[in-house]
């Protein structure tokens, strides 16, 4: 019997072909996610968890099971899992995500501290404190300060490094008392517009304002009173949230951006203009989610798509989605309308500066704004102060001190939460007090 080299080495090539092509195959099924079920036997597709938090090592208990710490990714067969993130010393955040075969679903969790460390941004006494556009600065009135010359109208810039924190006195309280003034950023920031008003029985009347820089001392005694100027004043900032705006509604749908600009008031963009909270002023129905169609994977809370009036939702421009804000109240007396353009003769009244004040300072029409990150919104209640998610889940109360006049927000980087508020002094005293958020 002779043998045949030249059939053996085919032999051989074929067996390596099919190894190689197996071994692909089964690298290609590996990286999808499929894995062997041992129970039946079977090769069966799984979907990639990726469980995330800050701060970090936090742990993941999965359908009651301690699984592993974030972060991580995990693969597991589809199904509902119910996900619980938990870090000693920090409130827990849970939420039931369903995997489906070879997609990524996320679990993507900010756990807030059980107890906040608070330092003082200010003594003495604080009567009037006004956000900036870009939610960078804060305009406060100091008042009762042993110094008399320290008493006047400054800015507190917030940044990540509490040590880094910068303050600007811009006035004195020697000719003006600023506690009693609208105060109304300009919105690049540059200007303060600070209007003082005079109360009839049946209305307010402005009785004078000035414009104040904000880069430095400003010296009142100078100051022309620009009551006259304020139509021209007001004309000029219209047209410069309208560029601000209109643009930030291109990014819409059309049908959402016409719900923003006639249907709902308080409309309010997230930091990352990927979000908007909005109150409808009607009820009405949102078409179907043709965006969330046509994604592999959205965020599985349930959606509300019929508005009732008078409600507050979230529209995530990214996924398509809306979610109902249960925890959100408005202001009965002041409801912000989203500025497209100016006026051709505004007029120079208390209810359209208050307009103006409402364009990035949502505390003044409602008990909601956005936390820095674009994923939650901080709500101030009777509870005090809570951070939830976007879409309605895991609120948690981050402390149960009352903000004056619903003052709350957070800084740059999200490490800290300022509020205007009231701890272990007398009753009527405020200050800016801030909480940490790491």
């Amino acid at each position: 019997m002779t043998k045949n080299p030249k059939g053996k080495r085919i032999i051989i090539n074929i067996l390596i072909l099919l190894f190689l092509v197996g071994g692909t195959t089964a690298a290609i099924l590996y990286a999808k996610g499929y894995r062997p079920n041992i129970k039946e036997g079977s090769l069966q597709g799984s979907g990639l968890l990726n469980v995330t938090s800050y701060p970090k090592s936090a742990r993941v208990i999965i359908n009651d099971k301690l699984t592993t710490v974030t972060d991580d990714k995990l693969y597991l067969y589809p199904a509902t899992y119910n996900i619980k993130i938990e870090k000693d010393g920090f409130h827990p955040w849970t939420k039931s995500v369903p995997l489906k075969s070879e997609l990524v679903s996320n679990a993507d969790a900010r756990l807030f501290p059980i107890i906040n460390a608070t330092s003082p941004l200010t003594f003495y006494q604080v009567g009037n404190a006004a956000l900036n556009s870009d939610g960078t600065k804060i305009a406060y009135v100091l008042t009762k300060s042993p110094v008399d010359t320290a008493n006047g109208l400054y800015i507190h810039t917030l940044s990540g490094n509490f040590l880094s924190s910068q303050y600007t006195q811009i006035t004195d309280n020697a000719t003006k008392d600023f506690t009693k003034a609208l105060l109304i950023w300009s919105p690049d920031s540059t200007q303060i517009l600070a209007v003082f008003t005079e109360k009839t029985k049946t209305i307010e009347k402005i009785s004078s304002a000035i414009l104040l820089s904000t880069k430095g001392m400003n010296n009142i005694k100078t100051i022309s009173d620009v009551t006259l100027r304020l139509p021209l004043i007001i004309s000029q900032w219209q047209d410069e949230y309208a560029k601000i705006n209109v643009p930030n509604l291109a990014l819409c749908p059309k049908f959402l951006s016409e719900i923003l600009t006639s249907k709902a008031t308080n409309v309010f963009f997230s930091p990352d203009k990927e979000k908007i909270f909005y109150t409808a002023i009607s009820d009405l129905n949102l078409p179907t989610n043709e965006i969330g169609k046509a994604l592999p994977n959205i965020n599985a809370t349930p959606e509300t798509r019929n508005l009732t009036k008078d409600k507050t939702y979230v529209y995530d421009l990214k996924e398509g989605t809306n979610y109902i804000v249960a925890s959100a109240s408005n202001s009965a007396d002041l409801k912000k309308i989203i500025i497209t353009g100016a006026d051709a003769t505004p007029s120079a009244s208390v209810a359209t500066l208050k307009q103006l004040k409402a364009q990035t300072e949502s505390y003044t029409v409602g008990n909601v704004s956005w936390y820095s990150n674009s994923r939650q919104l901080i709500i101030t209640n009777a509870d005090g102060v809570n951070i939830v998610d976007y879409d309605g889940l895991n609120m948690t109360n981050i402390t149960y001190v009352q903000a004056l006049s619903g003052f709350a927000v957070s800084n740059q980087d999200g490490s800290r939460l300022i509020l205007l508020t009231n701890i272990n002094q007398k009753a009527d005293t405020y200050n800016l007090i801030s909480f940490d958020l790491k």
